[in-house]
């Protein structure tokens, strides 16, 4: 159990990383006039600029994705129980009912939503913070380029400008609200696509994955691409306002920035860049997961 929860986190991690790397620079396109300020920033940092803020981002992507990864693999034997007994070939997951799935995928938002909370906040501050150094003067622009290689020094002075390490929690509780269906959504599609692959392309048994599961990585890719578009498709509404509530000044809150919504349709803004980036993201990680798995597997 202890070898296997390892396992789990290792390669939540390595997918986390995988999922950063590929998504970040489209995380400005979620902003508004996203066009504009990637502009902006291209002109001033060229292409090294649209990984402005990604340094807390990184760094904390292994632990929480590696928590995000483990905490429904958990789940999923508290809800099956220790005596369950699973066909050889197969994953504890692969025999749930699918409302199980969904239950522990949403049980996985709550840890998880403690360390991502925070660290959004950082790197909605750091992106903002590089919006204004491209229209600042040129002793402002070095100081941001500077930051770039020093990333602590560009943390630490987001933080400290912008109401210290109390303001970091800002949105907590809304990015909870949001993961806790998002992720429901996200885990309980990429195991029904799963499934449905498996009986209309049935493929030969090899080592990729999972205790020699099926499934190609450009399965993998599919089912966790479409995961990825289902949690956002979900989430979008409660992003926006946590977003709008993280970027906020004033102390905004969810209901204060929900009664300022002109109508239901200005939550949904921005949706096609939101599921541009949420396909290849999300199959990044899972292939970054399965790739992690065939590796420690081999080991």
């Amino acid at each position: 159990m202890v070898a296997d929860a390892k396992g789990n986190f290792i390669f939540g991690a390595v997918g986390g990383v995988c999922n950063v790397v590929v998504s970040h620079p489209f995380d400005l396109f979620s902003y508004r006039n996203g066009f504009h300020a990637v502009s902006q920033i291209l002109r001033a940092d060229g292409p090294t600029g649209l990984y402005r803020g990604v340094s807390p981002v990184l760094i904390g992507a292994g632990p929480v994705m590696g928590v995000c990864y483990l905490s429904p693999c958990g789940s999923h034997s508290m809800l099956y129980g220790p005596q369950a007994s699973i066909p050889e070939g197969s994953k504890l997951v692969d025999t749930l009912p699918i409302q199980y799935v969904a239950l522990a995928g949403a049980c996985a938002s709550i840890p998880t939503s403690l360390i991502l909370g925070p660290a959004k906040r950082i790197k909605i501050l750091m992106q903002v913070q590089t919006s204004s150094n491209a229209a600042a003067s040129p002793a402002a622009l070095s100081r941001g380029v500077l930051a770039v290689f020093n990333p602590l020094v560009s943390i630490w002075s987001a933080i400290r400008t912008n109401g210290g390490i109390p303001a970091l929690f800002r949105g907590t509780a809304v990015t909870m609200l949001r993961d806790f269906p998002g992720d429901a959504a996200y885990f309980v599609t990429f195991e029904g696509i799963k499934r449905t692959l498996k009986e209309v392309a049935p493929t030969p048994r090899h080592n990729w994955g999972s205790d020699k599961y099926t499934f190609s990585p450009l399965q993998t890719v599919l089912a966790g691409g479409l995961a990825g578009c289902a949690n956002w498709l979900i989430c979008i509404p409660i992003d926006s306002i946590k977003t709008q509530v993280q970027q906020s000044s004033i102390g905004a809150n969810f209901f204060s920035v929900l009664r300022s919504q002109a109508s239901v349709a200005r939550l949904y803004r921005g949706l096609g860049p939101v599921l541009l980036r949420a396909f290849p993201a999300s199959g990044a990680f899972l292939l970054g997961v399965e790739t992690a798995r065939t590796v420690y597997q081999s080991m």
